[in-house]
């Protein structure tokens, strides 16, 4: 596991100090965020993938109970905002 810095030192700290307390009612957020990814504008477009990487895909997408596309979606998300990076 990596090592924290400062700032992600200091956070962990006021959390684990429950100096953090919930802004309301989670089920409620959780329906709002659902709604506006519902509604977000989305564009289609087609990729080649190879049928073993979308085999395995559809394999973890049961696995996890999320459908593959979504999988895809948040992948590219993911990337796109920097929360993940390609390792080559």
């Amino acid at each position: 596991m990596k090592e924290l810095d400062k700032y992600e030192a200091d956070i962990l700290q006021s959390v684990e100090n429950e100096e953090w307390q919930s802004r309301g009612n989670i089920d409620e957020r959780i329906k709002e965020l659902q709604s506006y990814i519902k509604h977000q504008k989305k564009k289609a477009i087609s990729i080649r993938v190879s049928e073993n990487d979308i085999y395995e895909l559809k394999k973890k997408a049961l696995e996890s109970g999320v459908p593959y596309q979504n999988i895809i979606q948040m992948l590219i998300h993911q990337f796109a905002s920097n929360k993940i990076k390609l390792s080559i």
